[in-house]
């Protein structure tokens, strides 16, 4: 199978998916009007008038002695009409945890950093700090962003300097989904994308595009989650290569807040350094979570080993500890 997809043509795709990233944030942000926590007083001129000099006259002061002015109000009634919005979002979803390797479909609020530890050249180890997660915040009843922490690769002891890798975005469109009691599927579009922002040694030098769809069903206390998608660099892609991409995690709900999970993680290279090759990861791992930390906050956490399972493989017993914090 063969993408024939040139330098220019993935450019443009690229620039297209940004552009529509920055589509759907500004129209989520104009659906997240105060109007869908409740409506709006009806005020007359008269009314508005008095309401304005009242504030005018006692805003400040109301300030100094330790009441919220209308300002202050106006800010906190938008924060918790969003607040509430994503969480009539994640009800209509299942409640699964977030793989380790396999991107999740659901739309979530929840900040996520990941370590990878693996073995390096030279009896060195290869350390990664941040794995392409950040934070994730919905948007609208559909959708969601993800603005991501640029990776920290450490070769240590004996490694050549260490340096921040490129910043990962990405967009989540909800097509369909239903919670635990009415079917627990989902059905999601996810645009991934990556910004070269690295240095030269951890950078990809170039944007890539990554459009993925994410699958998932359960039954009871077990449930399958899978996506399929490629990398499509928007140049140098004799260097870069083509990807496609197929991961799959069958996950279990157990007691203790424990999710144990097996995955298969695939990449078949198309073009570029490696063509014609393709790797298998198996990678058994352990969830836990969501614990409650005082209000709104939960807390889980993964761990788990992604081993080769393919004579051909770029890395092999790479170490992934994920930690998050849902909100």
């Amino acid at each position: 199978m063969y993408l024939k997809l040139d330098s220019k043509t993935t450019r443009n795709l690229f620039l297209l998916g940004i552009g529509g990233i920055l589509l759907f944030a500004s129209r989520s942000c104009a659906q997240g009007t105060p109007a869908e926590a409740g409506q709006a007083t009806r005020c007359t001129p008269s009314t508005l008038a008095e309401q304005d000099k009242d504030c005018s006259a006692h805003g400040a002061q109301g300030t100094e002695n330790g009441f919220e002015s209308r300002e202050e109000r106006q800010k906190r009634n938008l924060v918790e009409a969003w607040l509430r919005r994503a969480e009539q979002v994640q009800a209509t979803q299942p409640d699964w945890l977030s793989p380790l390797v396999t991107t999740s479909g659901r739309l979530k609020q929840e900040f996520r950093y990941d370590i990878w530890d693996q073995p390096a050249a030279g009896g060195n180890r290869n350390y990664q700090f941040g794995g392409n997660k950040g934070l994730e915040f919905i948007t609208s009843s559909r959708t969601q962003l993800l603005v991501g922490v640029p990776t920290y690769t450490l070769v240590s002891p004996n490694g050549p300097p260490g340096g921040f890798g490129d910043l990962p975005l990405m967009l989540k469109v909800r097509l369909a989904s239903a919670e635990r009691t009415e079917g627990n599927y989902l059905l999601t579009f996810i645009l991934g994308a990556t910004v070269p922002t690295g240095s030269h040694r951890y950078g990809a030098g170039d944007a890539v595009l990554t459009p993925t769809l994410a699958f998932g069903k359960g039954w009871r206390n077990f449930d399958v989650q899978t996506t399929v998608g490629a990398n499509l660099p928007a140049g140098d892609t004799a260097r870069l290569g083509r990807q496609l991409q197929w991961n799959t995690a069958f996950q279990y709900r157990a007691s203790w807040k424990l999710w144990p999970e097996l995955e298969a993680n695939s990449t078949f290279y198309e073009t570029g350094k490696y063509a014609g090759n393709k790797q298998l990861f198996l990678t058994p791992g352990i969830g836990f979570g969501r614990v409650r930390m005082g209000g709104r906050f939960r807390f889980s956490s993964a761990a788990g080993m992604q081993i080769a399972a393919t004579q051909f493989h770029t890395y092999n017993h790479r170490w992934i500890f994920s930690e998050r914090l849902s909100f």
